[in-house]
């Protein structure tokens, strides 16, 4: 059997993952990503080659799996302005539930993604949150603290010389999760899918690429 390399693909027209299979002769013209990543104490990201979607295991038999097919960038995200800061998160699951609402009734999926710009007064009032800039974004987002639910997600940021960073202390490495890993990385595989809807919305602005994700 011919050996093959693996990538995720995020399609901004259907808003869908795919896991895609290519020959290690093509890898050159590919991103090559690890498909799973356990922690020592923490879950599972992994990409089905026969399901479209990220399955993130926790290690433990009280959680339920999270199933990611979707990603879905929230109206109050702001716009990109270029020189400014921003942070971002993505929430995959809250108190065990795929669908949701929050404090200030938005209505949240799996993949619910909200950016913001942390050089704004409503986003820096905030900013006693846990983890200062993500803690701040959700709860500015979102009229609660990310402390009042349990909240599954990762964070990222957006630095003003356009710098995409994928650390969160909050978000992607919270102590005792079950749902991650060591690191306070975001996952590789859904670090290349959040890259991507970044660039789509920094060019067309979040309501637009909301209409186009749906």
């Amino acid at each position: 059997m011919e050996k093959c390399s693996k990538k995720l693909e995020f399609n901004p027209n259907t808003s869908k993952l795919t896991v895609t299979r290519l020959p290690m002769k093509n890898c050159d013209k590919c991103k090559s990503i690890n498909m799973s990543a356990s922690g020592f104490f923490g879950g599972s990201f992994v990409a089905p080659l026969d399901k479209n979607k990220i399955v993130i295991f926790p290690q433990s038999y009280g959680k339920k799996d999270v199933s990611v097919e979707t990603m879905h960038i929230s109206c109050q995200s702001d716009m990109y302005q270029p020189v400014h800061n921003y942070g971002g998160v993505i929430i995959y699951q809250y108190d065990s539930k795929s669908e949701w609402r929050t404090a200030n009734n938005t209505h949240c999926k799996t993949g619910y993604i909200v950016i913001q710009d942390t050089d704004s007064e409503n986003v820096k009032q905030w900013r006693n949150e846990p983890g200062a800039v993500h803690g701040a974004v959700y709860r500015n987002a979102f009229g609660e603290s990310v402390n009042e639910a349990e909240v599954v997600g990762e964070g990222f940021a957006i630095r003003n010389d356009t710098t995409f960073e994928i650390n969160s202390s909050v978000f992607s490495n919270p102590l005792g999760s079950a749902f991650h890993d060591y690191r306070r990385r975001m996952h590789e595989l859904s670090e290349h899918s959040v890259r991507k809807i970044v660039e789509y919305w920094k060019t067309a602005g979040p309501c637009w690429l909301r209409e186009i994700l749906k």
